[in-house]
């Protein structure tokens, strides 16, 4: 099953790529990604700052081992959403 983590955080730095060793190291990561702070919408009109960092994205068996996957992680300043993807 695949997992999407989303990071958010007010944090500048560089966040998921630099913390995607371990899941690398697993053999669960098959993205990893840092944002850019500023959104725009379809119109190209800027949006406030987006809150989130970046991003992982995950292969594991279930929605258990994605959050004790996710729990290990140093996220303690951060908020983390995951969310199963739908594979199509």
């Amino acid at each position: 099953m695949r997992f999407l983590v989303i990071v958010r955080t007010t944090a500048e730095l560089p966040f998921a790529t630099l913390h995607c060793d371990a899941l690398a190291r697993a053999g669960v990561l098959l993205d990893a990604a840092d944002l850019r702070p500023r959104a725009f919408d379809a119109q190209g009109r800027p949006l406030r700052p987006a809150p989130v960092r970046g991003y992982w994205l995950i292969d594991v068996r279930d929605q258990e081992e994605a959050v004790e996957r996710v729990r290990r992680m140093p996220v303690s300043a951060c908020v983390v959403e995951i969310r199963q993807v739908a594979v199509v």
